[in-house]
């Protein structure tokens, strides 16, 4: 009767190291597939990442080009802000040296470009 309870301890103890293997068996498996659908959402977002630092590239190009345009309008500005100053400088002189012409002078110089 000992011998048989042996034989149970030994067979429950089998069965019990056999289901234990079994699980720990399906149980990586479902580990490694977990693995495995990760390292695809990161190879996804590796790619999204990938083609948004492209994009960026692109923009700051563009962005470059913008302000090297607006540079050189700006200095283009600058130029004709200072040409139109020039020009009021002087127009203002002729201006002036006009009014200090007398009226006989006027007449003169009106008498002989335009005739009579």
């Amino acid at each position: 009767m000992m011998e048989s309870i042996n034989k149970n301890k030994d067979t429950i103890l089998l069965i019990i190291v056999i289901v234990l293997a079994a699980w720990n068996i399906f149980t990586i498996n479902g580990i490694k597939t977990d693995v495995k659908s990760y390292k695809e959402k990161i190879e996804s977002l590796q790619v999204q990442i990938d083609s948004t630092q492209s994009v960026n590239k692109e923009i700051d190009e563009k962005v470059t080009g913008v302000k090297e345009n607006v540079t050189a309008i700006t200095k283009e500005i600058h130029h004709i802000d200072n040409n139109l100053t020039v020009v009021k400088q002087k127009t203002n002189e002729k201006v002036i040296s006009v009014e200090l012409i007398g009226n006989v002078e006027l007449e003169r110089l009106f008498t002989e470009r335009y005739g009579n």
